[in-house]
């Protein structure tokens, strides 16, 4: 198991989209330049370790899929997936 750079800014850049962010709108939620969140998902910078707790509480993953894509990052989509399903019902038993 290593830290590879290019895909843990993969995995950031995925995250993101799937949360249909900019780099300009996860920069501002970071408190950090859209440049540097460019330099991060492009691997040639990482960003401080503080930055990446930031990034793994933010998307709700842990630090093992984050920076070494280790993890149970399909069960965390799951729960997010149920989350969702719980919320429509809630909306349309309302209505």
């Amino acid at each position: 198991m290593h830290f590879n750079t290019d895909d843990y800014g993969l995995r950031i850049r995925s995250l993101r989209k799937n949360r249909g962010l900019t780099q300009e709108q996860l920069a501002e939620k970071m408190n950090v330049s859209t440049p540097y969140i460019a330099k991060i998902e492009n691997g040639k910078q990482t960003g401080l370790v503080e930055l990446a707790l930031e990034f793994a509480a933010f998307f709700e993953v842990s630090l093992d899929y984050l920076l070494v894509g280790k993890g149970d990052f399909a069960e965390e989509q799951k729960r997010g997936l149920r989350m969702a399903i719980s919320l429509l019902s809630e909306l349309e038993a309302s209505l």
